[in-house]
């Protein structure tokens, strides 16, 4: 059982370092700007330079019917309702890092990248934002002006609370969306190691084995690299999607669109459970018995207990292959799979025992197989029709179920 254990703690590791990639932090973003109320109080009442015609009549038709107001009374429009007085020794630092150049310490790791206009980011429960949401959430309000009173006269800010995936989308930093991401190479590395460096078993020379690469080795790279693609797959969509973090939360949905790909997932997961067999496997032949190693198992067979041998047909089973071409059918690019699946001739043999009880295991592919059928017919052990046309080579081993 060790080389299952190795490949489901390399996957449980895997999946961790997965979630800590690419899981979103839980919560609202917040979104802050600089307001230069003054310049927008200019823009509004001031004629619009560099405009003609059309453009400019509208301007003046808009200025002519909106009412004069002072910049104060402009202000007060502006925000009405939507005002917050901030107070405290972190906001100062704040309404200066938001109205500084691009790049300025100590705030330039909170710029939201790829926007013309500066935006520093924080998390609803970081100081001094936190005291903020109570009020707003009674509200249920997702933009406020904050206004801050320095010694030269008031500064305001703009505020939007965001979700990580609209947050996202407008160039929040990854570091502060997703604050594990630095951790996620050491549960992948401590993976990595555990698959490589965990004890394996050793066979005396002689054994007959699967071969490492191609039925251990290259199988268990694919089907790490599939598990985990369709496994990240609904964290990467699902925040844009659904606007939040949590992506098992039936209630809006995101927990459907999670479970579908992590069940394609578990398919190619389930690869791993086939590559453990394979690395499990050993078969000793001595002169009076066979010494067979399978997965959690060892066992002694004498060739005088075996009362004959059968061929065992591990091909997908028939009504999958056939559901597989109907669907190739409808959609051409299943046709692919659906050869693939046909197309496989994976056949074992097994041992009916004088005692009723019998043992199986594959056989196909498998360097040495010829020397366990030499001494079967060298024990006079019966084998069935199909396992000794599967012995000389004379078919591929199928057996006599017909092909699709």
């Amino acid at each position: 059982m060790k080389e299952l254990y190795r490949r489901l703690g390399t996957l449980c590791l895997l999946f961790l370092a997965i979630v800590m990639f690419f899981g979103p932090r839980n919560g609202v973003l917040v979104r802050l700007y600089s307001v230069d109320m003054g310049k927008e109080y200019r823009s509004q009442y001031s004629p619009n330079q560099g405009l003609y015609g059309a453009q400019a009549a509208g301007g003046r038709f808009i200025r002519s019917v909106t009412p004069f107001r002072t910049i104060a009374g402009f202000i007060d429009s502006k925000t009405d309702k939507r005002l917050l007085t901030v107070e405290g020794e972190l906001w100062p630092g704040i309404f200066a890092g938001a109205a500084a150049p691009p790049g300025s310490p100590p705030t330039a790791w909170r710029e939201a990248g790829g926007t013309s206009r500066k935006s520093l980011y924080f998390h609803e429960e970081e100081e001094p934002i936190t005291s903020l949401f109570p009020g707003m959430a009674e509200k249920g309000e997702t933009f406020a002006y904050l206004k801050y009173s320095f010694s030269d006269g008031p500064r305001f800010l703009a505020l939007t609370a965001e979700g990580p995936g609209t947050a996202l989308d407008n160039g929040a930093p990854q570091r502060l969306v997703r604050p594990y991401r630095s951790l996620a190479p050491w549960p992948l590395l401590l993976g990595t190691l555990f698959y490589l460096f965990l004890p394996r078993r050793k066979f005396p020379a002689g054994a007959i084995l699967y071969p490492r690469w191609s039925a251990v080795i290259l199988p268990d790279v694919l089907s790490f690299a599939m598990t985990g693609f369709f496994f990240g797959l609904p964290l990467v969509l699902g925040v844009h999607i659904f606007d939040q973090a949590a992506f098992l939360d039936f209630g809006n949905g995101s927990a459907w669109f999670t479970l579908v790909f992590w069940a394609l997932g578990l398919i190619f997961a389930s690869i791993l459970y086939r590559t453990a067999k394979y690395a499990s496997f050993a078969l000793q032949i001595t002169p009076g018995e066979l010494f067979l190693t399978v997965l959690g198992k060892d066992r002694r067979i004498a060739f005088s207990d075996i009362a004959s041998a059968g061929f065992v047909d591990y091909r997908p089973p028939k009504w999958l292959r056939t559901v597989m071409f109907i669907a190739g059918l409808a959609d051409w690019r299943l046709m692919g799979q659906a050869l693939l699946l046909s197309g496989r001739t994976d056949w074992g043999i097994e041992f009916f025992f004088r005692n009723g009880g019998s043992e199986r295991f594959l056989c196909s592919n498998i360097p040495g197989a010829g020397r366990l059928f030499d001494a079967l017919r060298l024990h006079k052990v019966p084998l069935s029709e199909e396992l000794q046309r599967a012995a000389e080579g004379t078919t591929g081993g199928p057996g006599p179920e017909e092909e699709i």
